[in-house]
């Protein structure tokens, strides 16, 4: 049991620590995206995902020194900080950053390290610190102002999980996963700007489980050779033509069921940013829009298999499609889900999001949340 008491003592500062100081000589410029950045109300914690942009204003080559966050109440009071730097045996916190040097002019993206507080805490506004030294002169350079003031973002439409039976979430938006490992400056650079924004933000990968638990259908004899993703038939994963069921009611506002199935060659992505063809990424996909300012788009479906049109209104638990391996579905087949603020994935913003009435296996219990969000290692019975 938690018990609060009114405290009327000195207040921690931390000033020499969390310093708001700014070095007069501007050696970066830090950005921060997306424009909103929202909390996600995920089980065990609030977790806010963004990302930096740093770009270097001189040619001198900069190291980051420091990264800090304090966290502040409505009243600007602290409630706690975080910070790494270059302190540790071998691997040191800085390193968790990956690239943490610049070199003159360029740009580095850095993805929030500290990304995850506990649910009570509120997280009204954090000032994060930056302190940057040039290895040749030894000067450091103090940015102490880049401030935060995260929303939670209060979704309207009630969503369904969209494949049936047992799933887990192969990958989802986890700091570590691949969907959260934009470095949007490198992404923009690549494909000419046809990315606007990181669409898969929030995403998730569903891949069905079958009887035996497993991914796909596997002899005894594959398990040692078959770690990490080491196989030759997609079409043996129990997901391939799995039906894909509308999340929610709403309207079919986009479509694309032609492109063929990458079972035999590797999406080609200098081809398609060659061709201004970015967006075949998705594969063949489905948008839903539920209502004005909130969209179900379902990628890497199968070719031909849509049972809808344009225009069309589809019900929740419908079935609309059949998951496929279209489009860059990386090595495994996997219905890719999120949820956006428009029908143009690469332009338009994504939204956390929260699925209800679902189910999660843990061990031996089966454990049901009336809404919940879902990441990366969940296991799903979803009937």
């Amino acid at each position: 049991m938690k018990e609060t008491t009114e405290y009327k003592g000195p207040k921690p500062r931390l000033n020499g620590f969390l310093s708001n100081h700014e070095s007069p000589e501007k050696v970066v410029s830090i950005t921060t995206e997306p424009d909103t950045i929202y909390i996600e109300e995920a089980r065990d914690a609030n977790r806010l995902n963004f990302d930096f942009t740093i770009k270097g204003l001189t040619d001198r080559k900069l190291v980051i020194n420091f990264i800090k966050a304090g966290v502040y109440d409505e009243a600007e009071n602290l409630i706690t900080y975080r910070h790494l730097n270059h302190n540790g045996v071998g691997t040191p916190g800085i390193h968790t950053i990956g690239r943490y040097e610049i070199e003159g002019r360029e740009t580095l993206d850095v993805h929030n390290p500290f990304h995850s507080f506990p649910k009570t805490m509120p997280l009204c506004k954090l000032r994060y610190t930056f302190t940057f030294i040039d290895p040749e002169t030894k000067k450091e350079y103090y940015y102490g102002n880049t401030i935060i003031e995260p929303t939670v973002y209060r979704q309207k439409v009630r969503l369904t999980i969209p494949v049936k039976g047992m799933t887990t979430i192969l990958d989802g938006h986890d700091f570590y996963s691949h969907h959260r490992r934009f470095s949007m400056s490198l992404v923009r650079k690549a494909t000419n700007n046809a990315f606007q924004s990181n669409f898969s933000r929030y995403a998730v990968d569903f891949t069905v489980l079958g009887r035996d638990g497993n991914t796909r259908t596997m002899d005894p004899t594959e398990y040692s050779s078959n770690y990490d993703f080491h196989f030759t038939d997609v079409t043996r994963f129990y997901t391939h033509e799995a039906d894909v069921h509308a999340p929610a009611d709403g309207e079919i506002v986009a479509i694309v069921d032609h492109l063929d199935d990458h079972y035999s060659t590797l999406f080609d992505m200098d081809e398609a940013i060659q061709e201004e063809r970015v967006a075949d990424i998705a594969g063949n996909r489905v948008v839903i829009k539920h209502n004005e300012s909130e969209f179900s788009h379902l990628f890497h479906l199968l070719k031909d298999s849509v049972k809808a049109s344009v225009g069309d209104a589809v019900s929740r638990n419908q079935i609309i499609a059949k998951i496929g391996f279209s489009g860059a579905a990386t090595t495994y087949s996997h219905l890719h889900y999120q949820l956006m603020d428009g029908e143009a994935f690469l332009k338009d913003n994504p939204l956390p999001c929260q699925f209800s009435d679902v189910s999660l296996l843990q061990g031996k219990e089966k454990i049901r949340f009336d809404r919940t969000s879902i990441d990366t290692g969940d296991i799903i019975l979803q009937e």
